[in-house]
């Protein structure tokens, strides 16, 4: 589609600046359950988004048509919000950066592998669960290729597209034992198809649930506890979501007033490496500002906040190009986070703890986790620790604590590094 058909019109109303953005995505699903399809979906889904200033006021617009009549309505709604909009600040379209760090992760022979392969390999998996361990009683297997491009223009000419395609495949095992029910999710995701191994997959889901069995409570007190590389994404989470500026700026941040402090152990290095040149890659934020890698923490060390351009002016600084459309208006997001890992395994990383537990699944962390001062509360499940190996499996157990103090209390990481669903590793 022509694009400068849009500009055209939009200068033509009197929209002095403007922008577009198109973004498309595709995705097959397929569902196993008990050697039947329970699902097979195949979908499609577009956004426009449209932005400008129109007598010195900026206003956006959204619709997920693209078509002859798409212009006008995206340059009349920008015209109506901008007039009855009540924000006063001085409001601009960004022209482009310097600079773009331009790379291709797309990988063509992912589509080219034939949906009936796929399809094969979803049932060899699904076999394989059951035939791992008798006491497997259910599994739900999963696949999914997901394909995505994003497009952006603006009036200053700046022409930007990106493109990139992925699949997974999960797997939900429950396994029966007496009067015990136990379950576990895996999943494995990549863009190169025979990467994919389906019996250390199964094997590695299997062992897992089965594990679980006759789980044990814990007498309540403070353990040295070791928090599985699957879970402690969730955790870091919701610290990065503190180091969103316009949390900060609303006093509903616990970092704030805490930028170049020591806030975490010297362990922790958190890093966002939206260059990084995996599925997650990503050169340009949805402002168009080119995006960079960069060390958010730093041997325990906040280096930064991270901003969008409305939130980067308030602070007098440069956008860190996080900038993500939240609705109808740019919020501030994250992605490609990497955790840096130790130099010890997992086994030298136990060894030292006489008395302890590992955690491998967490429970209700969502509603557990207060974001405004870090304290959480939630349910967990995993392993003791006795004389420097696991044992017997724990459950219905209590992890509590203040996000904070537990970085700060951060020991070792083991080398082990895993790419996870939450893009953060």
């Amino acid at each position: 589609m022509n694009f400068q058909k849009f500009f055209a019109l939009a200068k033509e109303k009197g929209i002095e600046q403007s922008q577009i953005q198109i973004g498309k995505s595709s995705s097959t699903s397929i569902t196993l359950f008990r050697h039947e399809i329970e699902s097979y979906k195949i979908s499609q889904g577009q956004s426009v988004i449209a932005c400008g200033i129109y007598k010195g006021k900026f206003a956006s617009a959204k619709t997920e048509k693209l078509n002859k009549d798409t212009f006008a309505y995206l340059v009349d709604a920008i015209i109506d919000r901008a007039t009855y909009s009540e924000k006063e600040e001085e409001a601009d379209i960004f022209e482009g950066s310097k600079k773009y760090h331009k790379h291709n992760v797309f990988n063509p022979r992912l589509t080219e592998v034939k949906m009936e392969d796929k399809l094969a390999t979803l049932k060899a998996l699904e076999n394989k669960l059951y035939e791992e361990d008798s006491r497997i009683s259910d599994v739900h297997a999963y696949f999914t290729e997901i394909e995505s491009a994003s497009e952006f223009y603006n009036s200053f000419g700046l022409k930007l597209k990106q493109r990139s395609n992925y699949f997974y495949f999960a797997a939900e095992a429950v396994a029966r034992d007496g009067e015990q029910t136990k379950t576990n999710f895996n999943v494995f995701l990549d863009n190169d198809f025979s990467k994919f191994d389906v019996d250390s997959f199964a094997k590695e889901t299997v062992a897992k649930t089965v594990a679980k069995f006759n789980g044990q409570t814990i007498k309540s007190k403070q353990y040295p506890t070791v928090i599985d590389r699957e879970v402690f994404p969730a955790l870091i989470a919701y610290f990065l979501e503190a180091t969103i500026a316009d949390e900060v700026q609303r006093h509903s941040s616990f970092l704030e007033g805490k930028l170049h402090q020591k806030i975490a152990s010297s362990k922790l290095t958190i890093e966002e490496k939206p260059l990084f040149k995996n599925i997650f890659f990503s050169y340009f934020d949805d402002e168009g500002v080119a995006t960079q890698n960069k060390t958010i923490v730093k041997g325990g060390v906040l280096n930064t906040y991270l901003y969008n351009r409305e939130t980067a002016k308030k602070d007098g600084v440069e956008s860190t190009g996080n900038g993500a459309w939240a609705g109808t208006k740019i919020g501030t997001g994250f992605n490609n986070v990497f955790v840096r890992p130790g130099k010890k395994s997992f086994d030298e990383m136990i060894s030292s703890i006489k008395d302890g537990v590992y955690i491998t699944d967490i429970m209700g962390l969502g509603t557990g986790m207060n974001t405004s001062n870090g304290d959480f509360s939630c349910q967990a499940e995993g392993f003791r620790i006795r004389d420097g190996k696991l044992t017997e499996p724990l459950a219905l157990i209590t992890l509590s604590g203040n996000l904070l103090k537990m970085l700060a209390d951060i020991k070792e990481f083991d080398r082990e590094v895993k790419m996870t669903t939450d893009a953060i590793s």
